[in-house]
């Protein structure tokens, strides 16, 4: 078996434990599943939007879905399992290359988010009829997912204390849930602010996710967003080769 296999084999494990507790499930997919509610029946019938406010909000926080589980997921179970548990140590002490580990986390955390942000889309499909997610969606969420678990890598790799991660929340995920086009058009945002936002992954994946065909713009955001997931993967493995206790 490939190292990088056994290692995505540990993660789906440990996954398989979790996922069979209600609470693990709720607590990943309950609070978008509030904003799709709240804002799809508070707002649904007085916003105007091309193609209906529904599904611009429900492809939005499926989007914001995946990457809240990649990320969040994938950074507690490096910092946890280094500094609590230290069942990354057996790991970290494999023969496996470390670009082979942080690859087989990283797609642990691309499974994660996907699960949890196809959930939350099957609700809206359930509750508010919405259309399928067309093949331009689906690789803008896979390529979202690998962005962000990729960060989680990183990030759970550089911090000392796991509640160092709320600072990371605080300060980059929870502004991209809220100006990335998650629930309303970027467009709206003022102009300086709309160059800021552009160069967000978030906002990458929220542009991509509504398209129905590709163009020249899309494939360079999706480019955009997998030179970043692998950018980040790349330091993760350099990180995990220099990683020392």
């Amino acid at each position: 078996m490939s190292g990088w296999l056994a290692v995505y084999g540990r993660e789906m494990l440990l996954m398989q434990k979790k996922i069979g507790k209600l609470g693990y499930v709720f607590s990943s997919v309950m609070f978008p599943v509030i904003y799709l509610f709240a804002f799809g029946l508070g707002l649904g019938s007085r916003l105007e939007v091309s193609g209906g406010y529904v599904p611009f909000l429900a492809t939005g926080i499926a989007s914001l879905t995946v990457m809240l589980n990649a990320f969040q997921q994938t950074s507690l179970s490096v910092s946890a399992g280094r500094l609590y548990f230290h069942t990354f140590q057996t790991v970290f002490l494999s023969p496996v290359p470390p670009l082979q580990v942080v690859g087989g986390i990283a797609l642990a955390g691309i499974t994660r988010g996907l699960i949890m942000g196809g959930l939350v889309y099957a609700v809206a499909w359930l509750a508010f009829g919405v259309p399928p997610l067309s093949g331009i969606a689906v690789t803008a969420l896979l390529l979202s997912a690998f962005c962000f678990s990729a960060l989680g890598i990183v990030l759970g790799l550089a911090i000392a204390d796991p509640d160092e991660i709320s600072l990371v929340n605080n300060f980059l995920i929870t502004p991209m849930i809220f100006f990335c086009g998650s629930f309303f058009p970027v467009q709206n945002l003022p102009v300086a602010l709309q160059a800021v936002v552009s160069i967000l992954p978030l906002s990458m994946a929220n542009s991509l996710v509504r398209l129905t065909a590709w163009n020249g713009h899309a494939a360079g955001q999706a480019a955009a967003l997998a030179l970043m997931g692998l950018g980040l993967l790349l330091w993760g493995a350099g990180s995990l080769k220099k990683y020392s206790e």
